[in-house]
């Protein structure tokens, strides 16, 4: 992401319930070590939707942060950050994208070709 939409973009990633309180410096170190990045703007060069990857390029890429502003949700492109995640060239061997979402999101991912996974999430909190 150009360092020009930085600003743009933390605008968008903390309007979400899991990001306000990210620091604007912990935001952009985040996005320095990302394996992949989505973003689109919207006509006014705004940050509009966005996601990232943390992969191994072969078995697995966790996708992260599917984050489209309020003002132009509805109009699929979601669905779009999602289909380019799992159709890039970089990522033609992984065999498992996996994500994390709340309840009221299935019905979206399962519409991309998600499926409820098995496993119990565990968390370590230094």
């Amino acid at each position: 992401m150009e360092q020009k939409h930085h600003q743009s973009f933390y605008t968008l990633y903390t309007k979400e319930w899991w990001t306000q309180n990210r620091s604007y410096e912990d935001v952009i170190n985040m996005l320095t070590h990302c394996d992949l990045i989505i973003a689109c703007c919207d006509m006014q060069d705004r940050v509009a939707g966005f996601a990232r990857v943390l992969t191994d390029y072969t078995f697995k890429a966790l996708i992260f942060d599917v984050i489209v502003d309020e003002t132009t949700r509805g109009q699929g492109l979601g669905q779009e950050i999602v289909k380019r995640i799992i159709q890039h060239p970089d990522l033609q061997k992984v065999q498992s994208f996996e994500l994390y979402c709340p309840e009221r999101l299935i019905p979206f991912y399962e519409k991309q070709g998600f499926v409820r996974g098995s496993s119990c999430l565990m968390f370590h909190q230094p």
